[in-house]
């Protein structure tokens, strides 16, 4: 079995506090160097796509130029998402790796951080020679632009000189070229799934491309079903103590993949998940 990517949370550390974001009792924690090859060692023969995302803020790591370089020793390919608060300090070692595939950059995220639209595209365009950027609104409801969203667009017009008919695009199409490289992309916000979701809860049909086509790996190692499951309340298993093939082999993988391909939800959790709700009615 092969991934079309892996998510490896390095760090469930981040320097914003923003609302929309799920909340854990999670031991603070950063993947060290060693961790990270041992964790590539082991899926790159399932994949050769990592995104550097579940929880906290990637380029916050303290070794991150060890970590982008460990990948590319491995011939892995690399996406990351990030808030974009450290993206003008990060730049010059970013701009160095040409396995960085794409970046994406949350800008709703909520921080009071001086001329952060500015500092954000000033660095983009710099990258956008050699790496893909995605502006992302990740904060709509029912794709409607709320002040926030339209604020927001409102300062990508007219930083990027862009005419009064890119708003319309925007509403009408979920992504957006603004220019060479560099794109807007836009979805609605969703709930992170929970145990104590019931009240969303609608039935156990539907689908996901958890477990299908990606698993995501938690900064301690635990392999869980898909980037949404910050928690680990679907731990599937331990990087560290266990294969990926004692992984995908267990009853838990089993019983979540086989019910996907069935298009049967086989847990609360996954049945709470808005954004398979939304996704994959």
């Amino acid at each position: 079995m092969r991934f079309k990517k892996i998510y490896i949370e390095i760090t469930n550390i981040c320097n914003l506090n923003c609302s929309f974001c799920s909340t854990d009792n999670r031991k603070l924690k950063e993947m060290t160097p060693n961790e990270f090859e041992i964790i590539i060692n082991k899926i790159k023969n399932y994949t050769n796509n990592i995104y550097l995302h579940i929880k906290g803020e990637p380029l916050l790591h303290s070794n991150l130029e060890k970590i982008l370089e460990i990948a590319k020793n491995n011939h892995i390919n690399i996406r990351i998402t990030t808030n974009g608060t450290l993206l003008k300090e990060k730049i010059n070692i970013l701009k160095n790796f040409d396995n960085i595939k794409q970046i994406n950059i949350s800008l709703h995220s909520e921080n009071n951080k001086p001329n952060y639209f500015e500092d954000i595209f000033l660095a983009s365009d710099i990258l956008s020679t050699k790496i893909p950027i995605v502006y992302r609104i990740w904060t709509l409801k029912n794709n409607f632009l709320d002040n926030l969203s339209t604020t927001i667009v409102d300062i990508i017009i007219n930083f990027y000189n862009l005419d009064d008919c890119f708003i319309n695009k925007v509403i009408k199409y979920n992504n957006i070229k603004i220019k060479e490289n560099i794109y807007l992309d836009k979805d609605n916000k969703f709930i992170w799934p929970n145990k104590a979701n019931n009240n969303i809860k609608k039935n156990n049909q539907g689908t996901c491309l958890g477990t299908r086509n990606h698993i995501g790996i938690l900064v301690n190692g635990d392999v869980v079903p898909c980037c949404l499951d910050s928690k680990g309340l679907l731990k599937l298993g331990n990087i560290f103590d266990e294969s990926i093939d004692d992984i995908i082999n267990n009853f838990l993988f089993k019983e979540i993949n086989e019910g996907f391909k069935n298009h049967k939800i086989s847990n609360n959790i996954c049945c709470n998940c808005t954004y398979r709700i939304n996704k994959f009615k």
